[in-house]
């Protein structure tokens, strides 16, 4: 078992995590991505974590990544476990995609608290799925959503844009993309 339930990992896990990943990886760097294998029901070895770690541990944190970054580790390993650039760069330009599409009217933590729901869930994260989720939450909620207003309808919102059909804007591009010579 790799930790014991209160967010703390074992320490001959962590030490095979650290000797795999070729640097002192801290628990708090660890247990994001440990929790993201558990929901996606993949292997928690140490080398997998190692892995998961050097992608999404390369290159520089910025301010706003380090407030919520237990948030930002666990939507990084939900972007590399699809095969998605990971690191730290591309988790900043996917909100940047989810923010050109709501306006800026959100939260960080609230787009990652959406965006890593989705990722437990086992839907892509794409910024659109994100955005129609985040509206859902609006339509329900009101405009100004929060953290702690949003958590007990995180599940209804994924359920809800996973089986919507696409929305205006989407259909419209396939169907132009039909009719184009």
């Amino acid at each position: 078992m790799t930790t014991d339930g209160s967010g703390t990992i074992d320490r001959a896990f962590l030490q095979a995590v650290r000797k795999a990943a070729g640097f002192r990886a801290s628990p708090r760097q660890i247990i994001p991505v440990v929790r993201a294998l558990t929901a996606r029901q993949r292997p928690v070895t140490p080398e997998v974590v190692a892995r998961l770690l050097g992608e999404i541990e390369q290159g520089e944190r910025s301010a706003r990544q380090r407030r919520n970054a237990e948030l930002w580790r666990e939507l990084g390993t939900y972007l590399a476990l699809e095969g998605k650039p990971a690191h730290p760069e591309a988790q900043r330009a996917l909100l940047g995609r989810i923010r050109r599409i709501l306006g800026e009217r959100h939260s960080d933590r609230v787009l990652l608290e959406v965006a890593v729901a989705l990722g437990a869930a086992g839907y892509p994260i794409e910024a659109r799925t994100v955005a129609d989720a985040v509206r859902w939450l609006e339509s329900k909620l009101g405009p100004t959503l929060t953290a702690e207003t949003i958590e007990p309808y995180l599940a209804q919102a994924v359920a809800a844009v996973s089986t919507a059909p696409p929305t205006a804007g989407q259909s419209r591009r396939r169907s132009s993309r039909r009719r184009a010579p």
